[in-house]
């Protein structure tokens, strides 16, 4: 396979598993729910559980959850032609910080779909303490707190190293150690993910807040990979060096 066709297809990978996540975080959490609507966690249960996320995932049905965390998760693999992509720019890769920032992005990619698809199985678990009769919520309860701990470490986990690795990603881009221009350390995912943060704040609470709120980053990744392909694409050159 020559050079410029691995260009091509990470190009098409990586933009393929930004739109299965974006869909992915949609359909698994992609609800602007307003916790009062659920007083069973909002006031009786709302010393014992995390009430902004039992109440997140409880208007979506069991299938529209299964889907959203599959789509996701069995696609996350086609991040990795993405990660190579990104590093080709990459000016001179035997530096320990660029293995370093290189390991970085792998790990993010291998920790993310636990991360995601854990949140399917506390989405239900909160949905069968809210339909059931409240002899079994001790119990339930109890366990949705189990969940809600693989929950915290999964997700929080994989979303420090992702940041952490796109932000090690950026300051090479800021130290002109990659062929892109020094400001476009702004546009790395991280920086794109931020700029969408007041979303939450100017749109007025809808379905579509929900969505953008729930998928930032994974559009951040889209709209990253769409900057490089029809911005900087001409940048990747092919010395020997880019072959490893």
């Amino acid at each position: 396979m020559t050079y410029s066709t691995k260009v091509k297809w990470s190009f098409i990978s990586a933009i393929l598993a930004s739109i299965c996540w974006i869909i992915g975080d949609m359909f698994v959490a992609g609800f602007d729910v307003n916790p009062e609507d659920y007083p069973l966690f909002a006031q009786t249960y709302a010393d014992q559980v995390d009430v902004g996320f039992a109440t997140l995932m409880l208007e979506g049905s069991s299938s529209r959850l299964m889907f959203g965390a599959l789509i996701a998760s069995m696609t996350a693999t086609l991040f990795l032609p993405g990660v190579w992509l990104a590093c080709q720019y990459i000016i001179d890769k035997n530096k320990w910080y660029v293995w370093a920032t290189y390991f970085l992005l792998i790990i993010s990619v291998v920790l993310m779909p636990l991360g995601h698809g854990v949140f399917f199985y506390t989405g239900e678990i909160f949905k069968a303490i809210y339909n059931t009769d409240p002899i079994a919520h001790p119990y339930l309860l109890e366990m949705a707190n189990n969940f809600m701990t693989v929950t915290y470490i999964t997700w929080a986990t994989a979303i420090v190293i992702l940041l952490l690795a796109w932000l090690c990603y950026s300051i090479l881009v800021f130290t002109g150690k990659t062929r892109l221009p020094k400001w476009a350390g702004l546009i790395s995912p991280v920086f794109i993910a931020i700029y969408q943060l007041p979303i939450k704040f100017i749109l007025p609470q809808s379905e579509l807040r929900g969505w953008l709120m729930a998928a930032a980053f994974n559009i951040a990744y889209l709209v990253f990979f769409v900057i490089l392909l029809f911005v900087f694409k001409n940048r990747l050159k092919h010395p020997s060096v880019n072959n490893n």
